[in-house]
C-alpha cells in the first residue's frame, strides 16, 4: 500500500498542470450486497456479505486527461462457505479484500502505450473486455488460479489493436514473497469497441495457493460476437498444472432487453485433465438471470450444475441469488 500511495504521489507531483480538484472527474459509490448459496445435491447453505467503497479519478491536467484511479476496498463477511480464497482463515471469517486497487498512466502517448500499476486483473481471455466483478456471472478464473494481483502492466488502444502486458507478484489479494509466486500474462485482441472481438493471451507463473505455489501455463484464443441484443462468447484454452496437461472451453450465449434492463444468460464449461496414466474429463452449465431494478438496486440468481467431475465425488447442484445496491 505505501509504494502505491507514492506511485500515485508522484504521478501527481511530476504533473504540474493539475487544473482541477480531486472532486472533478471524479465517481465514487457505495456498493453492498448480500449473496446466498444452496448446493441441492449436498443440502449445503452459504452466504457472504460485502460492503465496498468504488472510487474512480481522471486526472487531468493542461495538455488532457494523463491518469486513472480506480479504487476499490471491499470487506467481505462468508458464512459457511466451502473452498474459501486462502487469505480467508477458513468459510466463516471476514477479510478486507482488494477488488481493483490501481492507477494506469496515460500521458505518455495519448492512450497507445501506458503503465499501470497496483491490483488489476490478470489480462487473459473473456475477462479483459467484461467486467464480472461483485456479479454470480464468472468465466475461467479459476481454472488459472488467481483473477487479480499486484504488479505492473504495460497496456494500450491502437486503431488495430488493444493489448496489456503484465508482470505480477501471483498471490492475489494480499502480497506475498512465499514460494516466490509470479505471473506473466498478456492478452492481444481486436478492438473492444467492434461487433465481432477476437483475442490472444498467454499466462505462465506460480500462483500461490493455501499449500504452496502451483505452476501454471495457458495459451489461449477467445472470441466475442454482438448481433442487436444477443451476445456470444467463447474461449479456448490450453497447458498445464504443474506438468498434468489441461484444456478448457467456455462458451455463452446470452441476451439483453433493448433497455438493458434485464439480461439472461447461459454457459457451458468443459475441462480435460491429465491424470495417472488416463484422461479426466469435467464438464457443467450455469444458466442465470440478472434484473437492474432501477440505477441503484440489481437482482440476480444462477443455477450451476456439474454434468460430471474429474475425480470420484458428488456433483454439484448449486442455486445462488444476490441482491446488490449501489448508493
Amino acid at each position: 500500500m505505501a509504494f502505491f500511495a507514492l506511485t500515485i504521489t508522484g504521478v501527481a507531483v511530476a504533473d504540474s498542470g493539475i487544473a482541477s480538484g480531486w472532486r472533478e472527474n471524479t465517481r465514487w459509490a457505495v456498493d453492498l450486497s448480500t449473496r446466498f448459496s444452496r448446493d441441492l445435491r449436498q443440502n449445503h447453505q452459504s452466504s457472504q456479505q460485502v460492503v465496498g467503497f468504488d472510487l474512480h479519478k481522471v486526472f487531468t491536467g493542461e495538455q488532457g486527461d494523463f491518469a486513472t484511479l480506480v479504487f476499490q476496498p471491499y470487506w467481505v463477511r462468508l458464512h459457511d462457505v466451502k473452498n474459501p480464497g486462502f487469505y480467508f482463515d477458513g468459510g466463516d471469517d471476514a477479510e478486507l479484500t482488494w477488488r481493483i486497487a490501481n492507477i494506469n498512466y496515460t500521458g505518455l502517448s495519448h492512450g497507445s502505450f501506458n503503465l499501470r500499476v497496483g491490483h488489476f486483473e490478470v489480462p487473459f481471455g473473456l475477462e479483459q473486455n467484461i467486467d464480472t466483478n461483485g456479479t454470480l456471472r464468472q468465466y475461467s478464473f479459476r481454472d488459472r488460479g488467481i483473477k487479480a494481483d499486484w504488479g505492473v502492466s504495460v497496456n494500450g488502444v491502437l486503431s488495430e489493436f488493444d493489448y496489456e502486458i503484465a508482470l505480477t507478484r501471483g498471490s492475489g489479494n494480499n502480497i506475498s514473497e512465499r514460494d516466490d509466486p509470479y505471473v506473466f500474462a498478456g492478452r492481444l485482441g481486436t478492438p473492444s469497441t467492434g461487433n465481432m472481438i477476437v483475442g490472444f493471451s498467454w499466462f505462465d507463473g506460480k500462483v500461490l495457493a493455501a499449500n504452496g505455489a502451483v505452476e501454471r501455463q495457458r495459451l489461449a484464443i477467445d472470441m466475442a460476437y454482438y448481433y442487436r441484443q444477443w451476445e456470444t462468447l467463447l474461449e479456448v484454452s490450453a497447458g498445464n498444472n504443474a506438468g498434468a496437461n489441461r484444456s478448457n472451453v467456455l462458451a455463452e450465449l446470452s441476451w439483453r432487453n433493448p433497455m438493458e434492463t434485464f439480461h439472461s444468460y447461459s454457459q457451458f464449461r468443459y475441462v480435460r485433465e491429465e491424470g495417472n496414466n488416463h484422461w479426466l474429463d469435467k464438464s457443467s452449465v450455469t444458466l442465470g438471470l440478472e434484473w437492474k431494478v432501477n440505477r441503484f438496486v440489481d437482482v440476480s440468481t444462477q443455477w450451476f450444475k456439474e454434468l460430471d467431475v474429474l475425480q470420484e465425488q458428488k456433483t454439484a447442484s448449486i442455486v445462488a441469488v444476490q441482491l446488490r445496491v449501489r448508493i
